[in-house]
């Protein structure tokens, strides 16, 4: 389950609008963090025109000027925003992400990576029609999946960071 131009482990975290990704996406990369485990995030959406940068900002202007690539340097983060002439592919973004364990992506459910399925019961309790899931984080007891499954406390975030590590990067914890 890796990328293999870079040969970093990458899953993509899927899931129905609202049932909860990025806010599980930020505990699971917390307590990965804290294991030591270098994580990356790609956020995928299908919107265009997205604000990369606060109006006002000098590279906001530069890109407004019509720059075909802005980079933000600063002592703790580099940013690149760059104009595409046709929608960039996944292998295109992850073509730039360097030094780390593990790529976490939110979004892409028709893409071709392994994937863990959010699903709350408040928003749809039945699975995506999807391919590649192997495994889910569930609120949902009736739910029609007898892959590895989790929850969303703790003990189910410590669990699915155990899962990380030992099935999708492959290396014990």
């Amino acid at each position: 389950m890796s990328n293999s131009d870079n040969a970093t482990a990458i899953v993509a975290f899927v899931g129905r609008s609202g049932a909860g990704k990025t806010t599980l996406l930020e505990r699971v990369i917390a307590a990965l963090d804290a294991r030591g485990v270098r994580v990356a995030v790609v956020k995928h959406t299908h919107h265009t025109g997205l604000a990369t940068d606060l109006p006002g900002t000098d590279s906001r202007r530069l890109w407004e000027a019509g720059a075909q690539h802005t980079t933000l340097w600063a002592p703790d983060r580099v940013a690149h925003t760059h104009r595409t002439a046709s929608p960039p592919t996944l292998a295109m973004v992850l073509r730039d992400i360097h030094d780390v364990d593990v790529i976490l992506v939110e979004g892409d459910k028709r893409g071709d990576l392994p994937k863990i399925e959010v699903v709350r019961a408040a928003v749809d309790p039945a699975l995506l029609d999807l391919e590649g899931r192997i495994a889910c984080v569930t609120d949902a007891p009736a739910l029609a999946w007898d892959g590895p499954r989790f929850s969303f406390d703790d003990a189910g975030i410590a669990a699915l960071a155990d899962f990380i590590q030992s099935t999708v990067m492959n290396k014990p914890f």
